[in-house]
């Protein structure tokens, strides 16, 4: 084949490939930075990170992130920095669980969980995100109470417990953890956050129905 249309070929397998598969190209192409998402460290530095699915401590009982870090989109960030500073004065804080999820990763959880009461479903259409979790989209975050001292409080379950135990109208337990979840919630909602029924720590932020499903990588 003469060496300009061996070029030429070569461009349009390339071009097919990524009308394909744009998420890919999303994903070799965009920075978090790009994608409209910051660390929330560099936001509110004294929030303290527990990323569970950078280790085997979770529901999967795998690693499944490649870094403890927590993204958020900007006005979901400066929203939480502003609850943690409300409970500094009180003389308490926040630990993250999760912040931003990759839609890839959101994948992996639905083939281990393949029930929408836990996990959202992630969809694709011609290759592209469709329909996924929140977190997918940089605007939820899951969370619990700290002390000054940096030791979690007792909430009404363990983080990502499938029981209902782990439901926001969960009568049963301990009535000081309830009354912690209660606390916890008042502080999110006040920020303008919307909690998840069934997952005392898991709040949406404002206008997420705005921001696109992501696939960039965490790094």
């Amino acid at each position: 084949m003469p060496t300009r249309r061996l070029a030429v070929w070569l461009l349009a397998a390339c071009l097919a490939v990524v009308a394909a598969n744009p998420v890919v190209l999303a994903r070799a192409g965009n920075s978090l930075a790009e994608a409209g998402l910051v660390d929330i460290t560099a936001v509110a530095p004294d929030i303290a990170l527990d990323i569970r699915y950078a280790i085997p401590d979770n529901f999967t009982h795998v690693a499944v992130y490649p870094a403890p870090r927590c993204y958020l989109r900007a006005d979901v960030a400066k929203r939480l920095a502003t609850v943690q500073a409300d409970l500094k004065a009180q003389g308490l804080g926040l630990k993250v669980y999760d912040c931003y999820r990759p839609f890839s990763i959101q994948k992996k959880f639905w083939a281990l969980v393949p029930n929408e009461d836990w996990v959202a479903k992630p969809v694709e259409k011609d290759g592209k995100p469709v329909s996924g979790s929140k977190h997918n989209r940089g605007a939820a975050v899951d969370l619990t109470l700290v002390d000054a001292a940096g030791n979690e409080l007792p909430m009404p379950s363990g983080f990502d417990d499938f029981s209902e135990k782990a439901r926001r109208d969960y009568t049963g337990g301990d009535p000081a953890a309830r009354a912690n979840s209660k606390r916890l919630e008042a502080a999110m909602v006040k920020a303008g956050f919307d909690p998840l029924p069934s997952e005392w720590w898991h709040f949406d932020g404002p206008g997420w129905q705005g921001y696109d499903l992501l696939d960039v990588p965490i790094n």
